[in-house]
């Protein structure tokens, strides 16, 4: 996986930071390296801002021309210009981005599941395959 870059630039170059260091303020640990970080870090604010309205409105266009002030067109545009940003142009959309390994491992208890769910360890449908098995 390649290591990608913040919107944070240097100072002197103008080029892209990279995060190497992670501080703990309550405990005073520090943790050097090289750290990877998602696409998102390369976003700068207005984007940002821009994907949390997406995400708030539910996806709604309409609900964001209201939300932004913005056209229709201003928005479809918007979103053309995030998703190659983003680097999504050829992703595939009929399967998750980066799904998570399904966890190999027996659950005991609904909640056991729902746990694993939660903490990301299985996604939606392997949730459900081992609800069902446990029913």
């Amino acid at each position: 996986m390649p290591i990608l870059t913040s919107s944070i630039s240097c100072p002197s170059c103008h080029g892209p930071l990279n995060p190497v260091r992670l501080h703990c303020q309550p405990c005073e640990i520090s943790i050097e390296g090289d750290f990877q970080t998602s696409e998102f870090a390369a976003l700068n604010q207005e984007d940002l801002h821009f994907l949390r309205i997406f995400i708030h409105c539910e996806g709604s266009i309409r609900e964001m021309e209201s939300a932004l002030g913005l056209s229709y067109p201003t928005i479809k545009s918007r979103l053309a210009n995030l998703k190659k940003r983003l680097a999504l142009d050829g992703a595939p959309v009929d399967r998750p981005i980066a799904a998570s390994p399904a966890v190999k491992r027996p659950f005991r208890t609904v909640d056991d599941v729902l746990t694993a769910l939660e903490r990301g360890e299985i996604d939606h449908a392997e949730s459900l395959k081992q609800i069902r098995k446990l029913k």
